[in-house]
């Protein structure tokens, strides 16, 4: 049995665009320091865990760019076999 499979090359590349810019727009910078000269334990650990998020959101931002630059390189290699099926099947 025969499936036939269509890419949206369009779609997909739209889509990236799209989770590119809301990436870029993601800020990951937080305040360093709460209540700067508090001794509060509270405090302390506010500012230990926004240092962590921030550390989170910046690997989150890679990991997401990293993604997008493997989909772009795989439609790449789709568009190419696509094309290449095209042609032998034209020269048939």
């Amino acid at each position: 049995m025969s499936e036939e499979m269509k890419v949206r090359y369009r779609d997909v590349e739209d889509a990236i665009s799209k989770i590119e810019s809301a990436s870029e727009a993601f800020e990951t910078s937080l305040m360093k320091e709460m209540a700067s000269g508090n001794e509060l334990d509270v405090v302390n650990k506010l500012n230990e865990l926004n240092g962590m998020l921030e550390e989170i959101g910046t690997v989150y931002k890679n990991v997401l760019k990293e993604n997008n630059q493997s989909v772009i390189k795989i439609l790449q290699e789709l568009k190419e076999v696509d094309h290449n099926i095209s042609s032998s099947i034209k020269v048939q």
